[in-house]
């Protein structure tokens, strides 16, 4: 004996789910989540999604399953509550800071901010955000060009809650969410160490074989770069192509080297050409984009800038900015050592960018009873009131068509395919039933 069960979905995504069935025949008429006149009104949340440099906001919601009459009159099957969510997909941020002589300004910026603003804002996402900063820089005192992160997100002490550590520990001090990877960034080679240092032993132990260990294949990347100084990096462990010579063609083929050098240490990690899983901003001395306020990005859409943000600023970065361009981020200047509006647009983006639009974690089924995910199909109803479909379902996401869709049993999820997600996330009435049948299982 089987038992329907309905996962509906509107965009911007309010789903509701509901179980029911009984003494039914259980025939296509469950298809459309219509019980008997008995039917009780099943829970409902909304939220948006939203992608990097987007106004959506919040883009998680939960779904309780409920218990309904069945068809016909039946009993409901469920009487207990289950809990479903469109989920967050993790995000690993790391940060590169420029530890020259001219960066102690910056530096002591970003240790008031990371905690009380960037940190802050993405702790308290709903739904929430596994998330990890890690810091790609020379650990110490800011006096000295060196970064300490204290708590809550790091681990020194940081007793009178200015954002600084109280004192400087001789090992960086890691929280359940920071990892501090100890490595000296001169003036130009930011793009150079990041490559190298994936794979490098810290000098204490810490990352044994380099920051890399601490990212995680399923999470998206978020690479926040802070110097005041151009890339010019050689030498036999940086990759070729590493100078911008402040030019324009010089930050797009820079970004182009590094890019190609990065997705070639691990795709698992950081993607392909043609699907990339990391974001690069940059916040270095260029122009700002608005002089009237230094805190406005460049959107990835505007082009490499040339000019300094003050006479006595370093180099543009034309090559962190051809990076921000290729990949979505955004760009800020060094100048004006403001950073909490930076940090809260950048930490705000990455709320918005985590947001898994069209991917349903599966609910667990009643007491007794096992989903028979064979039987699954979506059913995607237009807001204009157009003909009701049915996406096709594929194997994969390598098989994916413009209105397909599959079902990742291993981690427990229905998963709209992009062309089909597209679709639905472009039609504000539409709604999605994904309809499956539910076998009691014997005693």
């Amino acid at each position: 004996m089987t038992r329907r069960r309905t996962l509906l979905a509107a965009p911007l995504f309010t789903l509701v789910v509901s179980a029911f069935g009984g003494s039914c025949s259980c025939d296509d008429a469950a298809e459309t989540g219509a019980g008997g006149s008995g039917a009780s009104g099943p829970s409902t949340a909304t939220g948006s999604a939203g992608g990097p440099g987007s106004g959506g906001s919040d883009q998680g919601v939960s779904v309780t399953v409920t218990g309904q009459t069945g068809v016909g009159g039946g009993e409901g099957c469920a009487d207990e509550e289950a809990e479903a969510t469109i989920i967050n997909r993790p995000v690993d941020v790391i940060f590169v800071i420029d530890n020259s002589g001219s960066m102690s300004g910056e530096i002591f910026e970003v240790e008031e901010e990371i905690a009380a603003n960037f940190a802050t804002i993405i702790e308290a996402a709903q739904p929430p955000i596994d998330y990890r900063v890690i810091m790609v820089s020379s650990h110490g005192d800011s006096d000295g060009q060196a970064i300490c992160i204290p708590q809550p997100l790091g681990g020194a002490p940081d007793v009178d809650g200015d954002g600084h550590c109280d004192e400087v520990p001789d090992v960086p001090m890691n929280g359940e969410r920071f990892f501090h990877h100890d490595a000296e960034i001169s003036s130009h080679d930011a793009l150079c160490q990041l490559i190298v240092q994936f794979s490098t032993p810290d000098p204490h132990g810490l990352n044994p074989t380099g920051y890399g260990e601490r990212l995680r294949e399923e999470a998206v990347k978020v690479f926040v770069v802070i110097t005041d100084d151009n890339v010019d990096a050689g030498g036999n462990e940086c990759p070729d192509g590493l100078d911008d010579g402040d030019s324009i063609e010089g930050g797009e083929s820079t970004a182009a080297a590094f890019d190609g050098a990065l997705l070639g240490l691990d795709f698992l990690q950081f993607g392909t050409l043609d699907q990339r899983n990391y974001i690069f901003h940059s916040i270095v001395a260029l122009a700002p984009f608005d002089a009237s306020d230094l805190t406005l990005p460049h959107p990835p859409e505007a082009p490499i800038v040339t000019d300094e943000c003050t006479p006595d600023a370093q180099n543009p970065g034309t090559g962190y900015q051809g990076l921000s361009q290729l990949t979505g981020g955004l760009r800020y200047p060094t100048c004006g050592l403001d950073y909490t509006p930076i940090f809260q647009r950048i930490a705000e983006g990455i709320i918005e960018g985590s947001a898994v639009a069209c991917e349903f974690v599966i609910p667990e089924p009643p007491s007794g009873e096992q989903l028979d995910l064979d039987s699954v199909r979506v059913r995607y109803e237009p807001g204009g009131g157009g003909e009701a479909v049915y996406f096709e379902r594929v194997e994969g996401p390598a098989a994916c068509t413009d209105d397909g869709f599959y079902v990742d049993e291993a981690a427990g999820t229905i998963v709209l395919c992009p062309g089909a997600c597209a679709a639905v996330q472009d039609d504000e009435g539409a709604s999605i039933r994904v309809v499956f049948d539910c076998a009691i299982t014997p005693d």
